[in-house]
Order: structure tokens, then C-alpha cells, then sequence
């Protein structure tokens, strides 16, 4: 969600530094004032073109900043890390645009790819009519939509899965159908995989061979001085050491006794560092055949590491797959009959997973229609009828139905796709409708509704009211609106309005407290402030709240 909103040099907009809760946030004003800048700038933040004529006349540059507060969105974290970036949650995006009509994108104060920004505010941000192409009125999504709504997610993965099988099985079968091999071919793939398989690579070889290759050459190099040590002990300590321990054994006293267990620790303590020393040689007794049996045999293993893959593993399951191509080859016949019979099996499976995620779309998809049924009857809309419609398809990932969202606004009216539905204000309230299902099932932050209320008054407009106040629950709302029946649902108001100097007019825009909103929801109803259009707005707000 949109924690703070910074805006600078942005059309009308001199200099604005807007603070956002979570909740319903109403932007008021007069016919002109400005309101739709606003979310023109946070489009921008979304990502949407940017051009030259956003910039206040007379500067270089126009400037839109935003906070959010990603912490529960998963996705946008995820790139954001993958990105290099690191966040405690929160994370501010810039555009700026100078006049020459040149955009620069930035996270955290550093420039960035605008497919970026794009990708980490996906799920932020939705402007009602700017956005509802990519969603709601998109067909292609609307299968989507039905399997969140349902919680299809553990079928539908299981028919992706055995999709996935299935279309592998199949691109091999159809591989094997269309290549042609010779004698040649045979001849040389034979010799490949004799090569291989002769040397009988194992896991693992390669690396304990060059650690026995190391050690040998570490102590080879210590091995003359190790002779001289042993040298100097047997030749002249060992013998010598013996005959003073055993003279001094032979003396009395006790001094001589303590001076004798002295010596005589001194002769097994040595004598036991040069067993030790032997043991250590000994572990690593390798003679110049050992070395060099190693060194061809690394050799060896290089070499097909260099013509068959980057790892023994990779080099084996090469000649696996060379094997299988000569027994093609050879058995072409019986391959391809084993072939189909894995293609028909895997298909078999895949039918049966389809299947059962078509029944339960079919099963459900009505009590989706019901759910929105009730809301467009909330909107006033009682007439209009959605229909999810379920076809068959070619078999695919998602399974064997196409999907498609389908409305009739009017009485005796034939159904029609969602997206081909006529605009006007009753597709705004469709809209609302939806998305008041929708928006959480997407996980979007923000939803940004741009005077959808137009042609609208009485109970309509406080149906509009309401239910952006119960889409509020699930997310952060704003409306811009010119109702007064619409404002008095949100938990937040704002008022937008100009301010003319001898030479510039400038757009502002002002947090109302409640006798300031009080006074605002006066003026917008009845078109001045009295104390019974005063009376009449403190009773419309109250009748609204909570």
C-alpha cells in the first residue's frame, strides 16, 4: 500500500507531500480542480507512459515519489531481493521526467529499468479504467480468476504436472518419428558410448583421486627430510638413548631415582613420536606407478569431461542418451510402440486430472456467479446477470475448458462477453462489483477508482459509498468523486482545489478533519454551507460511518 505520496513541478502541482493509512480515502473539489493529476502521478509510479506535458511550464523537471509498504507482498519482495535490493518493508520508487520528455525510474534512489518498477508494484496498484484490460476485462485471465476464487491450486498444479510429462513424452515420440539415422550414425554413437562406458566413470572419482594426487605430492616433498629424521634416530639417538637409560636405571639414590624417570619418559615419549612419524608416512605409502596411474587416470576423466559434459554425472547420462537413441536405431519398431504406449499412459493420466479440475470448475463457477450476482444487486444492479460460461478446449497446461466471463445489464438481454461490455457508469459498478471479490483473491494493495460515481445520485451513490467502504477491508481505496453520498463512507478525506495568483494557477491538496469535511460534504450536496445543509451533512456522515 501507498504510505506517502511526494509530488514536485507535476502539471498544476507546485510542491505536495500527501501521508496515506489503510481504509477508504475520499479526493473532493470543485469540477477542474485537479483531482485527476493526482492519480495520474501515481500511474506513473505504476509504470504508465510518461511524457514531456507533465511537467510544469517553466521547469526542467517534474518529480513523483512513492513509499510503500511491501511487507506482505511476497512477490514484490522477492524481486526486490533478486534485484540487489535490501528492505525492511518499506521501499521508495521515483520518476522523473524532464521536459525534453525523458524518464528516469529509481528504487531506493537508484536507477533502474522501468520493467522493474513494473514488476515489483504488479500487485500495488489498480486504477479503475486504466488497468482493467490486464484484468477483469481480459479473457485470457478469467480462468485465473475462477481457480482463486475456488482454491483450485492443488488440482490445477497436479494437471500442469502431468501436462508437463505428457508433452515431453509426446515431443519424443514425435522426434523419434521424424529423425532419419545411417549406418554411420550407428557406427559412431557405438563408439561414443564404448568410450564411456569402458571407463566405468563413477560419482565422485574425480575428486577423491585429485585429493590423493595432493597429499602424495605434500608429504613426496617432506619425504627427504623424514629419511634423514629417521636416519639420525636410528643410527645415532635410538642405540645411545637405550644405553643411558638403561645406566641411568642402574643408579641409587634418591635423586638418581627422579633423574632415571625423567630419562625414561624422554626415551618412550621420543620413541613414540617416531612410531608416529612411520604411521604417518605410511598412510600415504605411494609408489611412482600409484602416482602416475592417478595422473593418466585424471587424464582420462578430463577428456570425456571435455567431449560429453561439464561432470561425470553429465558424462554418464550422455551415454544414457545415446544408448537409447542406438536402441531406436536398431529397434526403431519396437521404440516407437513403447513410445506410444508411454505417450497414451501419460495422456491417460493427464485426461484424468483435467477432468476433475473441469468438474470443479463447472460445480463451482456458479457460486461465484451467485456471490456476484448479490453484490451488483447491492449496486443496484438488479437486472444485470454474470454467468461464468465453461467450453471445451484443446487439451493444454490448465487443463480442457476455456473460460469466459459473461454479463447482460438489462432485462431480456442476451448475454455478452465481459469485454466487449459497453463503458458507461453501470460497467463501473459492474467493476466495483467485481473487484470487491477479486482484489483479494489478486492480493492488490491499492485500488484507485477515478470518478466511477459519474451520472449517479440518491441510493446508487451510497451503494457506490459503501461498497468501496467493504472493498476497503481487504485493501487500501481511493475515489475521486464529486458525491457527497460517496465521500461520507471513506475513513479519510481530502480536498483538492485551486489557487490563482496575477500569474500562475496552482492545484493543492488539503487532509480535512472532520469540521472541515463536515463543511465540504455541505457544499458538495447543496452547493453552499447553511446551517441546514450543515445539519443535513452531519447526519449524512454519521449515517456512513463505521
Amino acid at each position: 500500500m501507498i504510505r506517502n505520496l511526494y509530488i514536485q513541478n507535476f502539471v498544476l502541482i507546485d510542491r505536495l507531500n500527501l501521508e496515506f493509512e489503510k481504509g477508504f480515502s475520499s479526493f473532493t473539489g470543485e469540477t477542474g480542480a485537479g483531482k485527476s493529476v493526482m492519480i495520474d502521478a501515481i500511474s506513473l509510479l505504476a509504470a504508465e507512459r510518461a511524457s514531456s506535458s507533465f511537467v510544469m511550464k517553466g521547469k526542467d523537471k517534474a518529480i513523483i515519489e512513492g513509499t510503500f509498504d511491501l511487507s506482505d507482498d511476497a512477490h514484490a519482495l522477492e524481486v526486490l531481493s533478486e534485484a540487489g535490493f535490501e528492505t525492511d518493508g518499506n521501499a521508495t520508487f521515483t520518476r522523473e521526467i524532464s521536459a525534453s520528455g525523458k524518464s528516469v525510474a529509481r528504487i531506493e534512489h537508484r536507477i533502474v529499468p522501468l520493467s522493474l518498477m513494473r514488476n515489483v508494484l504488479m500487485n500495488q496498484i489498480d486504477i479503475h479504467g486504466q488497468r482493467d484490460n490486464a484484468y477483469l476485462l481480459n479473457v485470457s485471465y478469467h480462468e485465473h480468476l475462477l481457480d482463486e476464487f475456488l482454491n483450485n491450486s492443488a488440482v490445477l498444479s497436479q494437471t500442469k504436472e502431468a501436462w508437463s510429462v505428457y508433452d515431453r513424452l509426446k515431443r519424443e515420440r514425435d522426434e523419434a518419428l521424424s529423425e532419419t539415422y545411417n549406418e554411420n550414425d550407428l557406427e559412431f554413437l557405438t563408439y561414443q558410448i564404448n568410450e564411456i562406458r569402458e571407463a566405468d566413470l563413477k560419482e565422485g572419482e574425480e575428486e577423491e583421486l585429485a585429493e590423493k594426487e595432493k597429499q602424495y605430492r605434500s608429504i613426496r616433498s617432506s619425504l627427504e627430510k623424514l629419511n634423514a629424521a629417521f636416519t639420525i634416530y636410528d643410527d645415532e639417538i635410538s642405540g645411545s638413548f637405550y644405553e643411558l637409560k638403561r645406566i641411568v636405571s642402574s643408579l641409587d639414590g634418591e635423586k638418581a631415582e627422579a633423574i632415571a624417570e625423567t630419562v625414561n619418559d624422554s626415551y618412550y615419549s621420543l620413541s613414540d613420536a617416531m612410531e608416529q612419524l612411520h604411521d604417518y608416512l605410511n598412510a600415504y605409502d605411494m609408489s611412482e606407478e600409484d602416482i602416475n596411474a592417478i595422473e593418466e587416470r585424471l587424464f582420462v576423466i578430463q577428456r570425456l569431461k571435455r567431449k560429453y559434459g561439464r561432470t561425470i554425472e553429465e558424462v554418464n547420462l550422455k551415454a544414457a542418451e545415446m544408448e537409447a537413441q542406438v536402441e531406436m536405431i536398431t529397434h526403431r519398431s519396437e521404440y516407437l510402440a513403447r513410445k506410444n504406449k508411454e505417450v497414451d499412459k501419460a495422456f491417460e493420466k493427464y485426461l484424468e486430472k483435467a477432468q476433475k479440475l473441469s468438474a470443479m470448475r463447472r460445480k463451482g463457477s456458479g457460486k461465484l456467479d451467485r456471490l456476484i450476482a448479490a453484490n451488483l444487486n447491492e449496486l443496484m444492479l438488479p437486472n444485470a446477470r454474470f454467468v461464468t460460461q465453461i467450453a471445451a478446449k484443446a487439451p493444454g497446461a490448465t487443463g480442457i475448458d476455456h473460460v469466459e466471463f459473461m454479463i447482460s445489464m438489462n432485462r431480456g438481454e442476451e448475454l455478452k462477453p465481459l469485454s466487449s461490455t459497453a463503458s458507461g457508469g453501470e460497467l463501473s459498478r459492474l467493476m466495483l462489483g467485481l473487484k470487491e471479490i477479486f482484489t483479494r483473491l489478486q492480493g492488490i494493495k491499492t485500488v484507485i477508482f477515478d470518478e466511477i460515481d459519474t451520472g449517479v445520485s440518491g441510493p446508487v451513490a451510497t451503494a457506490i459509498g459503501r461498497k468501496m467502504k467493504s472493498l476497503s477491508k481487504d485493501c487500501q481505496v481511493f475515489s475521486v468523486t464529486h458525491l457527497a453520498q460517496v465521500a461520507a463512507c471513506a475513513d479519510h478525506h481530502y480536498r483538492v482545489y485551486k489557487s490563482d495568483d496575477q500569474e500562475h494557477t496552482r492545484t493543492f491538496v488539503k487532509q480535512m478533519n472532520e469540521n472541515e469535511f463536515i463543511d465540504e460534504l455541505a457544499l458538495i450536496a447543496s452547493g453552499e454551507i447553511t446551517p441546514s445543509s450543515l445539519a443535513a451533512a452531519k447526519e449524512l456522515l454519521e449515517r456512513n460511518r463505521g
